[in-house]
């Protein structure tokens, strides 16, 4: 009697330790190029909040934060091999996975974060999300960087012929190079963590970036000029680890997902008020803002980048799917 109650005892005691562990599962969540004070860092501990509610204390997220994982490559290739659980940044470091996600970001696709936004969220986002699976991401939501504008050292930019033999600040993207230098400008890819000192050394004379990059980023002390070309919206696909995803139960499963759409709504939330905030506040750092550059004359060149974004997938489909979805909007 004494030994099956002694057993009886013990089992008790392995499986409450079972339960104790399955309860603190952590993960580790990462918003890469980015600092914790910018929106997507504050959406990032949001994140980690609602994943914490909506599971129960069954999942708690480790956020980091910048560079504290490595660069923006290394971390969306550490997720992609399971050694980071999940991570948000700019499309670009993803499309080297699925290409066809370059097409949210081609130039002048959208006039607005709201077209971009519908789009993403509606049927070429879906669309999109699903060629990530078979190569070890799960993509739940796009979260974003919003519009995105030059900031320059040399001088005011109001049309494509002040960009001439400007060195420029980019990403490892043939689509985004190609902006550039269908603009003139010379590009130079450098990773989101390096930019602030290839500025201030001189190895670039501008960058382009939304304008909350540009201020939680401090680009203001080594820039003095900004034009609002708003050439570019830049999506932040948000993944984890599609390694990570199989361990989950049903009920985590929703309750990541859940938060990451959360997530995503308060994070542009936060992008709309620091862009009605963010252009007054460079403005009393001393930034030149050109308001008013002559978009037409920008979009008007651009039709090289979308005719090579179409040769790197070899279809038109995803083209003709986002222009398609997005001249219904209008």
């Amino acid at each position: 009697m004494k030994g099956s109650v002694r057993f009886a005892a013990m089992l008790f005691f392995v499986l409450f330790l079972g339960v104790s562990a399955s309860a603190e599962m952590k993960l580790t969540a990462v918003c890469a190029g980015l600092p914790e004070e910018s929106p997507s860092g504050k959406a990032l501990k949001f994140f980690a909040e609602k994943v914490k509610e909506h599971s129960g204390g069954a999942l708690k997220i480790d956020p980091f934060f910048g560079a504290e994982l490595g660069s923006l490559t290394a971390c969306v290739e550490g997720m992609a091999q399971g050694t980071i659980d999940i991570v948000t940044t700019g499309t670009s470091y993803f499309s080297g996975y699925v290409p066809e996600i370059q097409v949210f970001e081609l130039p002048y696709m959208f006039q607005s974060n709201e077209q971009a936004r519908k789009t993403l969220d509606g049927a070429p986002g879906d669309a999109v999300r699903k060629l990530f699976t078979e190569k070890g991401i799960v993509l739940l939501c796009y979260w974003e960087s919003g519009l995105r504008h030059v900031s320059n050292s040399r001088g005011p930019i109001r049309t494509p012929e002040d960009m001439k033999g400007l060195k420029i600040r980019t990403v490892v993207s043939t689509t985004q190079q190609k902006t550039w230098e269908s603009f003139g400008a010379i590009p130079m890819a450098i990773d989101m963590n390096e930019v602030f000192t290839a500025l201030q050394q001189g190895t670039v004379d501008a960058q382009e970036n939304t304008l909350a990059q540009i201020v939680s980023t401090k680009m203001y002390e080594v820039q003095k000029y900004l034009s609002l070309t708003g050439h570019a919206y830049t999506p932040m696909p948000f993944g984890i680890s599609r390694l990570t995803w199989e361990k989950l139960d049903e009920s985590q499963k929703n309750a990541v997902q859940k938060a990451s759409e959360e997530a995503r709504d308060y994070q542009r939330q936060l992008d709309d008020e620091s862009d009605r905030d963010n252009v007054q506040f460079l403005k009393d750092k001393g930034i030149l803002v050109e308001e008013a550059p002559d978009k037409m004359a920008f979009a008007a060149l651009v039709e090289p980048v979308y005719q090579l974004f179409v040769s790197q997938t070899k279809s038109d489909k995803y083209l003709t799917m986002v222009r398609d979805f997005v001249g219904e909007l209008k």
